[in-house]
């Protein structure tokens, strides 16, 4: 079976009709400067909307309709919308993520290259362009989906260090609740100034080589805790709690009062495990095994000391 051709994009409109120059002017040109400002008051970053109508217009399905100054509006208003949303619910850090990954301070609009494969509304990051891509069938459609799409799109710009997704798991699932853990496990074996390392850098560094797709990232807070507070219940399944030989035996070994959380390339035990080096706990797993078995983290334990 021959393989389908690939899509072609329309060439622009050389001229636009006069009622659709008036359109653009009454209904997007008029606002655009509004528009924009309302986009810099998010971002805190003059960004502008560079709208290629006759490029755009190319793919109006009713050649009656002159409305294209309102479709442009449209695509503005609903990316303000989305970005709304999308700084609402990651702060300054969605800022610094936005204005880092979109370095022109641009924002196109433009038909999607997959042609029938792509969605109906998409969005990308293109040598620091944002980019609101329509399918070539559905010209003005799904507006206001353009956020489902905005996250991916600046996380796939390259950056270093932690992705947006992960350090808002970390302020969600990690920071709010880690300290109360802390107490209690360094009451429990007699170290109340243990020091609780989630090492997440280099964490993060590991799985991103090895893993095949980033839902791992919106959970990373939640899963370096899981592997704290398994530890914690196994170390008070063990006895550790109030039992003084046990706790002078850990101290023995702990000299560094740190534990932390580390992703290796392999461990002797199927899923993860504890081991204490240089007077160090490792709470150790693999990318294959990150999040599986966390409750059994440090089973046996007082084996090693």
């Amino acid at each position: 079976m021959p393989k389908p051709a690939p899509f072609t994009p329309k060439p622009a409109i050389e001229k636009l009709p006069l009622a659709v120059r008036k359109d653009i002017r009454d209904n997007f040109e008029s606002e655009k400067e509004d528009l924009q400002k309302q986009v810099n008051d998010l971002l805190g970053n003059e960004c502008k909307f560079n709208f290629n109508a006759n490029e755009i217009w190319a793919y109006n399905a009713d050649s009656n309709s002159t409305n294209c100054g309102g479709t442009l509006k449209n695509y503005a208003t609903g990316f303000i919308y989305c970005l709304k949303s999308f700084i609402n619910k990651y702060g300054d850090e969605g800022k610094d993520h936005f204005n880092g990954a979109v370095t022109q301070c641009e924002i196109s609009v433009g038909v999607n290259p997959l042609g029938d494969k792509a969605p109906t509304i998409n969005c990308e990051v293109k040598d620091g362009v944002f980019w609101i891509l329509f399918n070539h069938t559905s010209l003005g459609y799904n507006c206001d989906y353009i956020g489902d799409y905005m996250l991916s799109a600046i996380e796939n710009a390259p950056r270093d260090g932690l992705s947006l997704r992960a350090k808002h798991s970390i302020d969600e699932d990690y920071d709010s609740k880690i300290d109360d853990l802390k107490e209690e496990l360094g009451g429990m074996i007699g170290v109340p100034d243990v020091v609780l390392d989630p090492n997440w850098d280099e964490n993060f560094k590991a799985l991103k080589a090895k893993s095949s797709s980033n839902d791992w990232e919106q959970n990373l807070g939640r899963t370096i805790y899981s592997y704290f507070e398994g530890f914690k219940d196994q170390l008070k399944y063990q006895g550790f709690k109030d039992d003084e030989m046990l706790q002078e035996g850990l101290a023995e070994v702990f000299e560094s009062k740190k534990i932390v959380v580390r992703v290796v390339p392999k461990t002797k035990k199927t899923y993860n495990e504890a081991i204490i080096e240089d007077g160090v706990i490792y709470l150790q797993t693999t990318p294959e095994q990150w999040w599986v078995n966390t409750s059994q983290i440090g089973e046996k334990f007082i084996d090693l000391l």
